[in-house]
């Protein structure tokens, strides 16, 4: 064949063509001559496809990378997701077993009896929530040294719905004294009952102190035991002197009567200056209403528990002592 261009010029010329650095002129006689020979087109496409090797193989090499780099961040983002679901179950797991396991410290409880001996205080109560259920005791230690029970309560579960709770300590953990729901147990066995503590807690120097007079009434659960009053202040001149005019009638005077006697009895005890107590109320007899009305002075409620009766508000043990021999709660 006749050619401008040898092959021998073509192959040399054929790099420079390949990177396209040829003038036109040149670059159109190669392809002239490649058209009609095909050993030198074969060399332009080994030439061409040895080109595109490394361009193909960054691209392969590219997406490689892009494939590792997307597998490490679904893996990082696989173990985010698993680290944040084990929190997650770990606190809702502490919580569960701070909840109903290990329990929190609760005061919502009635004690509901007290057996003391020698050696152990049998005691138990009743959780005021139906929610609540007995979780665990201790005995702590106090600001002034004494010692109190601490009862831990938790919610109610499927495994546990007794809202009462019986316990059972050993009189030698006792230091001194131990505060049991608001009752007292010393170490020698004498008990101190909430009611004793409360009454001296809601002592009252003045009797012309209303708000006092009402807290100390509200603590003996005078309204709550005895019915409604309204209250009348005798405070110009010794004795002084405090009216109970009840509300609503009695049908039995005698035991109305046995018992405002008590409850006298106490009020004359924690009013220091309270000279005298009077109650007023109506009695349904077979001729109809009658009124009544009675005095009980300081001199004879000592009389009646046979101690001056201003001592049994000096200390709550003094109270326990005047609770007891009234027969009280």
């Amino acid at each position: 064949m006749n050619h401008k261009i040898s092959c021998c010029m073509i192959q040399d010329l054929l790099p420079l063509y390949v990177d396209g650095l040829t003038s036109e002129e040149t670059a159109r006689e190669i392809e002239e001559h490649l058209e009609s020979c095909g050993s030198c087109r074969e060399s332009c496409e080994r030439m061409k496809a040895g080109m595109n090797a490394p361009l193909n193989e960054g691209k392969q090499e590219k997406k490689r990378e892009i494939n590792y780099l997307k597998t490490v961040r679904n893996r990082n983002i696989r173990n985010m997701v698993c680290a944040a679901g084990a929190v997650i179950l770990a606190v809702l797991a502490g919580i569960g077993l701070k909840l109903f396991v290990i329990g929190f410290q609760s005061e919502s409880y009635t004690i509901t009896y007290m057996d003391v001996s020698e050696d152990q205080i049998h005691t138990g109560g009743v959780f005021w929530s139906s929610g609540y259920v007995y979780g665990r005791h201790k005995l702590v230690r106090q600001n002034d040294g004494t010692q109190k029970l601490v009862v831990y309560a938790c919610l109610a579960s499927g495994w546990n719905r007794n809202g009462e709770f019986n316990l059972i300590l050993n009189m030698e953990d006792v230091d001194g004294q131990v505060d049991i729901g608001g009752a007292v147990v010393k170490r020698d066995g004498t008990v101190i009952s909430k009611m004793a503590n409360d009454l001296y807690e809601a002592r009252n120097p003045y009797i012309g102190d209303v708000s006092a007079n009402g807290r100390l009434a509200g603590v003996l659960r005078l309204g709550e035991q005895m019915g409604g009053f309204k209250n009348e202040l005798q405070t110009t001149k010794e004795p002084y002197g405090w009216i109970l005019k009840r509300e609503d009638s009695v049908l039995n005077s005698a035991v109305f009567e046995a018992r405002m006697r008590d409850y006298g009895c106490v009020l004359l005890a924690l009013i220091d200056n309270l000279g005298e107590i009077t109650w007023r109320y109506t009695v349904e007899t077979e001729d109809g209403a009658v009124q009544r009305e009675t005095t009980l002075t300081a001199g004879e409620a000592s009389e009646y528990l046979e101690a001056p009766i201003k001592s049994f508000g000096e200390n709550p043990e003094m109270v326990q002592e005047m609770l007891d021999r009234l027969a009280l709660p």
